[in-house]
């Protein structure tokens, strides 16, 4: 990968960010220093710029109103995400800017960073399967070729017993059961709250246009 060290296409790739940066945390970047560091390097730097290029630019095109959010959870954001070079994980780090920083959303905990930061590509398609797959069909599903131990570990899935009874709400707020059947033997997954609320964080809500 070629990367434009020049100082010149470093200023001007500062410049085209530096406004949004300052609205995030209300004061300037030069006095923040969370682009600018010794223990930065420039390819960090690139990805910096390039995840909150487009964040500014979903958030225009969405007409998303911007609040300020702590450095407590920008600056680990910001660390995190520059290390990413796999084009899914970049635009998962991208949409989560986004929904922090949106005064529609109530996306605030520093958390989600660590957690995304942990999971690797596979891992979060996987999840997001899992997502998908409880909202159509309420029932236990059976993961395979996932890391289980690890999203366990997160805590973003859990294992159900062959007699446990899982609980859920439906789209409309109703709340059902559903009991495994009892000669089924094998431990299967499910998603918990807070890998629902992982996943929906990483994603971007379409417009009313889009979805018609």
């Amino acid at each position: 990968m070629n990367i434009d060290i020049t100082s010149t296409a470093v200023e001007k790739g500062i410049d085209l960010v530096k406004g949004f940066v300052e609205k995030l945390v209300g004061s300037t970047l030069e006095e923040t220093g969370l682009l600018m560091s010794d223990k930065i390097r420039l390819f960090r730097l690139k990805n910096q710029i390039k995840m909150l290029s487009k964040a500014q630019e979903i958030c225009i095109q969405n007409n998303i109103s911007i609040k300020q959010i702590s450095l407590k959870t920008l600056v680990p954001l910001l660390e995190y995400s520059s290390l990413e070079e796999d084009n899914t994980l970049q635009e998962k780090w991208c949409n989560l800017l986004v929904n922090i920083v949106s005064e529609k959303e109530r996306f605030e905990s520093s958390v989600f960073p660590y957690i995304l930061s942990q999971l690797s590509t596979n891992e979060v398609i996987e999840l997001d399967d899992l997502f998908e797959k409880k909202i159509n069909n309420p029932f236990i599903i059976s993961l395979k070729n996932l890391n289980i131990q690890n999203l366990q570990r997160l805590g973003l899935i859990k294992i159900v017993t062959s007699l446990e009874t899982v609980f859920y709400k439906d789209d409309f707020g109703n709340s059902f059961d559903y009991l495994q059947n009892e000669q089924n033997k094998n431990l299967n997954y499910v998603i918990t709250e807070l890998g629902e609320e992982f996943v929906i964080s990483c994603k971007i809500k379409k417009l009313d246009n889009e979805k018609n």
